[in-house]
């Protein structure tokens, strides 16, 4: 809250002295027991210093009728329009008009999730920072689809980069996912339905087998051959059929085994260490296609850990695995830039160096394959840093790629410096050589 002693850091002086008048209405204490007003409380506000920007607010979808008289039209009546009419905040035309419900539905639907300034991520799995909400007013007029061709980074002082992911053709429309890349369909499906009331037709949506990928799909227990995937057959009657027998099983039955999956994945104690994330893996397994989005969870956990083991070649060698199956998923559901694909790159060339240099120490592969293996890393690491140079420099994947800069110069000299050690010939040899050459020229000449 603003005080006499605010630095405005993330606000503007406008915002600042407005927010000052309204701890003179309302001590912070009742603001900050209340929190759910505050984001409402600071747009109703732009209607004073900033009215262009309010009713550039106002123009975004609120999709009012659907959310009329149901749970969270409720729970935002309860929690944010009747604290601010019980200390005055509203007028009686704002009331009149539904001003809170409009502004509280603009922000479910158009608001961005941001992570708040963090360290450098230096793994694939998601950091566990609280999400805080923003909007971006021209950023939440592009469509949706689960096969985005954009790519959105914010940075630090939350000022939003927008980037074609692939190439645009000048008649498609400009587009971002506005869900979770790593859920299934069904999942997409109810996030986009519950909060952003449509549902979405794209081609991965279409496609049971989710571009091939089976991220959603699960063994078939009956033929133990094909994969139950979910399929529509009419207007809100769900299965999942088997692409081989075409068993069918009824929703509520995946539900179940997804939900005790995922139970088991979030129970996990982080001091059990790599074998009982494996002997969960092996489990699990029995029941899920390897690429489903919960096995998806657990291999970005389990590359996370063999990060942190001890670099033996088992470790190593298994962490490539991962690293590997990820990419096959991931290259086909976020082509183009992407900054998963990146994360990934950035842990699969790290062990592929250390395998390849123990190797070469044990004498398991000689001079000219540990290059071999070196420039592979180099190569998949230079992905890696062209993928993150898109992300602003002061955020977390921003500063990782600077450091994945500073890896890339050293692998290249390390590269060279084996080079010049190992494989220079030696120029005696070299002469030699050429006069064999020669001589074999002249004998096949006199022979003519």
């Amino acid at each position: 809250m603003c005080s006499n002693t605010c630095k405005g850091k993330f606000h503007g002086d406008q915002e600042c002295l407005a927010l000052k008048k309204v701890n003179e209405k309302v001590k912070g204490e009742i603001i900050a027991e209340n929190p759910s007003i505050i984001y409402p409380l600071k747009c109703l506000m732009l209607n004073s210093y900033k009215p262009d920007l309010f009713e550039e607010i106002l123009a975004l979808e609120t999709h009012l009728e659907k959310r009329r008289d149901t749970v969270i039209w409720r729970r935002h009546r309860i929690s944010v329009e009747d604290v601010l009419k019980k200390y005055n905040l509203l007028t009686e035309q704002q009331i009149q008009e539904e001003i809170v419900q409009k502004i509280c539905g603009i922000l479910d639907i158009n608001s961005f999730e941001v992570r708040p300034p963090g360290d450098v991520v230096s793994s694939i799995t998601h950091p566990e920072n609280q999400c805080l909400r923003a909007l971006y007013t021209k950023g939440a007029m592009m469509a949706h689809n689960c096969l985005a061709n954009t790519h959105i980074s914010v940075d630090d002082n939350f000022i939003m980069s927008v980037y074609a992911r692939v190439d645009i053709n000048d008649q498609d429309l400009i587009t971002i996912n506005y869900t979770n890349v790593l859920e299934g369909t069904q999942e997409r499906h109810e996030h986009l339905m519950e909060g952003k009331y449509f549902s979405c037709k794209c081609s991965r949506c279409k496609d049971p087998s989710e571009l091939g990928t089976e991220i959603s799909s699960l063994l078939c227990h009956k033929c133990r051959r094909g994969f139950l995937r979910h399929t529509e057959l009419e207007v809100d009657f769900k299965i999942w059929q088997c692409s081989e027998c075409k068993v069918c099983f009824k929703n509520f039955l995946i539900d179940l085994a997804i939900e005790e999956a995922r139970r088991r994945i979030h129970d996990l104690d982080p001091t059990m260490g790599v074998q009982a994330l494996e002997a969960l893996y092996k489990t699990l397994l029995l029941t899920f296609h390897p690429n489903h989005y919960l096995m998806l969870e657990l291999k970005q956990i389990m590359i996370n850990f063999y990060s942190k083991s001890p670099p033996t070649k088992q470790n190593l060698n298994r962490k490539i695995d991962l690293c590997g199956s990820l990419m096959s998923v991931f290259s086909k559901i976020e082509p183009g830039i992407s900054r998963i694909r990146a994360l990934t790159m950035y842990e699969l060339q790290s062990a592929i160096v250390d395998i390849s240099n123990k190797q070469f120490k044990d004498k398991d592969i000689n001079e000219e394959e540990l290059i071999k293996e070196l420039q592979t890393a180099e190569k998949i690491l230079k992905d890696s840093v062209k993928f993150l140079l898109y992300e602003p420099k002061n955020s977390p994947e921003g500063r990782m790629a600077q450091m994945a800069l500073n890896e890339l110069k050293l692998l290249r000299h390390s590269i060279d410096n084996i080079k010049k050690e190992f494989l220079v010939p030696v120029t005696e040899d070299n002469n030699s050589k050429k006069i064999k050459e020669k001589l074999n020229k002249k004998k096949k000449n006199n022979k003519k």
